[in-house]
């Protein structure tokens, strides 16, 4: 009795996870639980049955019978001699067969073939675009899909419809890897579109996974709805040139400004003297400190997606003066001011020192009036004294 409900547990979780059990051909989840039936065998013990296995685990035949012991944690016989394998992996996939005696001497046997599987996440549209230019190729994004087994595929959906690449309009890259420890695969699958001209402008596109087991449904991706948006032709292409004819002093900045309206901007590479100049896309070329070196005729490429490219008109650059012309006279100008400042710093010191010896002179006046007015009291005392002296000796 125990041994009957035990086994009809078994068959209720199979039957809860969607393990098809009882046919040739069986699927079951990786990690969920599966058993397989013997058919003929004896409900109840004593029991003539023999399982054979032979999966990615084993190198050859491996027996099991309700005698003996349990294969480790991969498989064992139940009492009703079923087969229970707790948590099935990539490695139990094969070939089971059971063979099994009834009490009458009557020999029934079981073949199964077995195989796993394991339904991704949502598939993800990696790096969408939100803009699509007509007429060029366009990446659309890259669809990605995770943890599935067998690997599975990825396909494209435009409004809806399959997208079909065709090597022209519609390209797609895929790549496969699997993961060493776990075995799960993760797909990748890089959409390139050229949208026609006057086309969709808002054109929907998705992206799903289907499983490799038959009667499993698609993963859908969120959908994306990028702009197409139309070119701008190229119209001439100009080049603008600082100063105006490209007349320069050497040692002086020459600018150079490459005009190509166009939508998208194109890439503007530069020429000289009909080579090109191993110098980054810039429409802005800038000659400082402008010497021998930077004489010649100078031209832009400007290059669009869908126009191709197209040259401007060449330019010269030439140097003019010379060091005994504009830049002597520039020296001398300079020169000029210099001296000029210097002469006004000397004749301000000059009168500078006059005037502080003006005023030293203006101190000392009044100390000389003084002395000679202590001189001439002195004489005066001096005198009367004299005076009596003489009048005392006669």
């Amino acid at each position: 009795m125990a041994a009957g409900a035990t086994a009809g547990t078994w068959v209720l979780v199979l039957s809860l996870w969607g393990a098809v059990v009882g046919a040739q051909n069986i699927t079951a989840r990786i990690g969920e639980p599966l058993v397989l039936n013997c058919k003929g065998a004896p409900k109840k013990p004593p029991q003539q049955l023999e399982w054979k296995l032979n999966t990615g685990r084993t190198e050859a035949w491996k027996i099991l019978s309700p005698q003996g012991s349990p294969w480790d944690s991969v498989a064992r016989v139940l009492p009703n001699g079923s087969l229970l394998l707790p948590a099935i992996g990539i490695q139990d996939e094969g070939t089971f067969r059971c063979r099994a005696t009834n009490r009458h001497g009557k020999e029934t046997k079981s073949n199964y073939r077995v195989r796993v599987y394991q339904i991704p996440g949502k598939p993800e549209i990696l790096d969408p675009a939100s803009e699509l230019m007509a007429g060029v190729p366009n990446k659309v994004g890259t669809c990605v899909s995770e943890g599935s087994y067998p690997e599975g595929t990825l396909s494209w959906h435009l409004d809806g419809k399959p997208l079909i690449p065709d090597g022209k309009g519609v390209s797609v890259k895929e790549q496969i890897r699997r993961n060493p420890e776990t075995g799960l695969f993760t797909l990748q699958s890089e959409l390139m579109v050229t949208p026609a001209r006057d086309g969709n402008a808002h054109p929907t596109f998705s992206c799903s996974f289907s499983p490799g087991i038959p009667r499993r449904r698609a993963l859908n991706t969120a959908p994306i709805q990028p702009s197409v948006w139309e070119p701008v032709p190229l119209e001439e292409v100009r080049l603008v040139v600082e100063p105006e004819g490209g007349a320069v002093v050497r040692g002086g900045t020459v600018t150079l400004t490459c005009e190509a309206p166009a939508q998208p901007p194109p890439q503007i590479h530069w020429v000289k003297d009909g080579m090109p100049l191993p110098l980054p896309p810039s429409p802005i070329l800038l000659l400082p400190e402008v010497g021998p070196q930077d004489q010649g005729t100078y031209s832009c490429v400007a290059t669009h997606p869908s126009h191709g490219s197209q040259e401007s008109p060449a330019v010269s650059i030439s140097i003019t003066g010379s060091v005994g012309g504009s830049e002597l006279g520039t020296v001398a100008l300079a020169l000029g001011i210099l001296g000029g400042l210097g002469i006004t710093a000397l004749l301000i010191g000059i009168i500078m020192w006059r005037k502080r010896r003006r005023q030293g002179e203006e101190r000392k006046a009044p100390e000389n009036q003084e002395e000679e007015e202590e001189r001439a009291e002195l004489n005066q005392s001096e005198e009367p004294e004299a005076a009596e002296s003489g009048t005392g000796g006669s």
